[in-house]
């Protein structure tokens, strides 16, 4: 019979386990070596302004972090991969504004909002990756880019028509 289940005796694997299961050790060394070589790259940054204990956001070429700091030497620290924010928002006003992410990790029915930064680095936050979001979504690879050299075309990328008007 063909439609037949597996057998509870045999484990289930993963699709990643089925192809890096015949990786030797070295190999996976080599692998992780390759993934850990730029990725903590900082693309950019931004701190909040005006607080006591400033939050932070760090985008680099893996992931999306925030820093929440609520008193002295305490904080918490969130990171998620660029892949896992499906939507970014900036709320900006003459001098401040908000950062609002939605994404697969965190509540999608209520954004995650930090703020307030000022408000040039609320926006560069959010087209910075939107751009990202818009680049991984085509397929596009960013790793050969120098992180100055992406963060700006990223920018660009992440750019809304309404912004310049």
């Amino acid at each position: 019979m063909s439609n037949q289940e597996p057998s509870s005796n045999e484990p289930q694997k993963s699709p990643s386990e089925d192809t890096h299961d015949k990786l030797s050790p070295d190999e996976a060394k080599k692998e992780l070596r390759e993934a850990i070589k730029g990725s903590n790259q900082v693309l950019t940054s931004a701190t909040t302004a005006l607080s006591f204990f400033p939050d932070t956001i760090v985008i680099d070429r893996a992931k999306f972090t925030i820093t929440k700091r609520r008193f002295f030497q305490s904080a918490e620290v969130m990171s998620m991969q660029i892949e896992d924010v499906l939507n970014v928002t900036a709320t900006v006003g003459p001098l401040l504004g908000t950062v609002k992410i939605v994404s697969r990790v965190l509540n999608v029915e209520k954004p995650y909002t930090v703020g307030p930064f000022w408000r040039k680095d609320a926006v560069r936050i959010k087209r910075i990756t939107q751009g990202y979001v818009i680049a991984l979504q085509r397929g596009i690879d960013c790793s050969s880019l120098q992180p100055k050299e992406l963060a700006r075309m990223l920018d660009q990328l992440g750019e809304d028509e309404v912004e310049n008007s």
